[in-house]
């Protein structure tokens, strides 16, 4: 549950600040891994090594991590963030949302923790290039 909710918590503050899509992610026993694109003309301005220090500011603001259910309409006409709503399968007509406060609002049917302040410190272990404009995130709980 950290885990899954630190990844929304990440993902959500580098689309904020960015732009960036979370493509994928992965969570182990011991770490976790997101991978994030950006566009070519905002990812040479970030400062990838001083991510973990902005992110670790936002996660002790006791922000609510809410989850509600809408009908497959009511999301494609929702525009959300990060959602690629073509992806789910055609007899789905309902869909989970996960929104965390001002951080992330997704399509989610994850378990996640009740407040970003649950999550707990963390380590960003390495940064990797997966491309010219993307990055492969490995994290892991304090």
């Amino acid at each position: 549950m950290r885990y899954h909710t630190l990844l929304h918590v990440i993902s959500g503050y580098l689309f904020q600040h960015y732009g960036s899509l979370a493509t994928s992610s992965q969570i182990e026993k011991d770490y976790a891994r997101l991978e994030l694109a950006f566009s070519p003309e905002v990812i040479e301005e970030i400062q990838f090594e001083q991510l973990e220090q902005s992110i670790s500011k936002v996660i002790p603001q006791p922000r609510d991590v809410h989850t509600k259910t809408i009908s497959r309409r009511e999301a494609e006409q929702k525009g959300s963030i990060k959602t690629i709503i073509n992806l789910l399968p055609a007899s789905l007509n309902e869909v989970r949302f996960v929104q965390i406060d001002d951080i992330d609002e997704q399509a989610c049917g994850g378990i996640h923790v009740n407040k970003t302040t649950e999550i707990g410190d963390f380590s960003i272990l390495k940064i990797q290039n997966k491309g010219a404009t993307k990055k492969r995130l490995k994290i892991q709980l304090n």
